[in-house]
């Protein structure tokens, strides 16, 4: 593992920001009359005006990483985590050249987070000349890097001797100045409150309000030069997260403007060539974050889990693999299927979801849900990924996970999960 890297001093000019309005995000919308209308022309939200939220400020537009700048210099000494691969092409490199003397660079060339490879990183970090003095970290890539980031940060402050000890004491926080700069148009973990590892294969969160990053920087910029495969799977990860809000246990007349604001933004700017299309995918990620902050995922999350680990399925399509059977499955609840949930639940987050995605039924939703895969390039069957229905038993085995499956409004059963695999394989 490489921790440090020489970095050249390089001048930047510096751009005014722009802010991302959280609190101006559409509430939802209940009238089916207007269902498709805003779906099909959904503009980009305000950027310019100021929001009072749980972070103090989301700097979107082109040019805002600019503000690295301003933000590095507040700081002795920084930590910056960042995707190996995609450090260079999104172009987020060239803006810390001239900070050499403050950054100390770690690169995670990982695709996922195995407890194993996170304990090398940080034991990688912890005995790098001058990690006393850092005061804030700085994650630049996709989830992948920001939720490495997250647990760095929660061991350091705690002085762990490995990062197993903060899984199993969930009480210990984060006392650094978290920034990050996503290059990923899914993820939204930019905006929560939790982080994934895998130990032994099997997904083991880190949960506490200290690691919600105080700074986030939306530059379209940054995701620019993503391919279209990582387009595809990312934003599937926040039509997922937005969807699965909506219907969560959990759910608030908050996270569901989140959701529907996000949704339309996805929807409405799926095919290539589309004006904004990557600005808009960013601003859905964010907000779809911010939405599961609140509410969490659900079954669809949870299921993902066990197909990412063991088969190796990209987890924004893992999670959209399953996310039109499960909507068919929640929609056709009663209430002695929701575990004290009033069936007016269910009612409010279809009529939420008919609107965002421009539909008028259940069978149109879960159509929709498939076209979009499709319009994506996206396999829709999990034979397409070589799971075999002899494989769905190891699936199913490690499908329900507590704090997801259990947030979902239906109560489910092995037996649920393994028809949804059949159907879907």
């Amino acid at each position: 593992m490489r921790v440090l890297l020489q970095i050249t001093r390089r001048n930047f000019p510096h751009h005014g920001r722009r802010f991302l309005s959280c609190k101006g995000a559409a509430a939802f919308s209940t009238q089916t009359k207007e269902i498709g209308a805003k779906a099909n022309s959904q503009p980009l939200p305000s950027s310019t005006h100021n929001f009072e939220s749980r972070f103090p400020g989301t700097a979107t537009g082109t040019g805002c990483i600019n503000e690295v700048d301003k933000l590095i210099s507040n700081h002795e000494k920084v930590l910056l985590i960042a995707d190996a691969a995609g450090f260079e092409p999104c172009g987020a490199a060239k803006y810390f050249t001239k900070h050499s003397e403050k950054v100390i660079q770690k690169l995670y060339s990982g695709k996922a987070l195995p407890l194993e490879e996170v304990e090398e990183v940080y034991a990688d970090i912890v005995q790098t000349p001058d990690i006393d003095k850092v005061t804030s970290i700085i994650a630049v890539g996709g989830g992948t890097a920001m939720d490495l980031a997250k647990i760095i940060a929660i061991a350091l402050t705690n002085k762990s001797n490995c990062v197993d000890d903060i899984l199993i004491d969930h009480k210990k926080g984060n006392s650094f100045e978290l920034i990050f700069l996503p290059t990923t148009v899914g993820t939204g973990s930019e905006a929560t409150s939790f982080a994934v590892v895998y130990k032994n294969k099997v997904k083991m969160s880190v949960d506490h309000p200290t690691i919600i990053p105080q700074k986030v920087i939306l530059d379209p910029k940054l995701v620019e030069s993503l391919p279209e495969p990582v387009v595809a799977a990312t934003v599937l990860d926040a039509l997922a997260h937005a969807t699965e809000s909506a219907w969560a246990r959990k759910t608030t007349s908050e996270s569901r403007s989140y959701s529907s604001e996000s949704i339309k933004l996805i929807v409405s700017h799926l095919e290539p060539g589309t004006p904004n299309r990557l600005e808009a995918f960013q601003l859905a990620s964010h907000l779809s974050g911010k939405a599961i902050n609140i509410s969490r995922t659900t079954l669809c999350h949870s299921m993902s889990y066990p197909m990412s680990a063991l088969f190796g399925v990209p987890h924004g399509i893992a999670c959209c693999l399953t996310l039109s059977k499960v909507a068919a499955l929640n929609f056709a609840s009663k209430e002695e299927d929701l575990g004290g949930l009033p069936l007016s639940h269910i009612q409010e987050s279809f009529e939420l979801l008919f609107a965002a995605y421009g539909v008028g039924s259940i069978s149109e939703l879960t159509k929709k849900i498939t076209s979009i895969l499709e319009t994506l390039g996206v396999k829709t069957s999990l034979s397409d990924f070589g799971i075999l229905k002899d494989d769905l038993p190891s699936i199913a085995d490690k499908a329900l996970t507590k704090g997801r499956s259990d947030n979902n409004p239906r109560k489910v059963s092995p037996d649920d999960v393994m028809e949804i695999l059949v159907e879907v394989c």
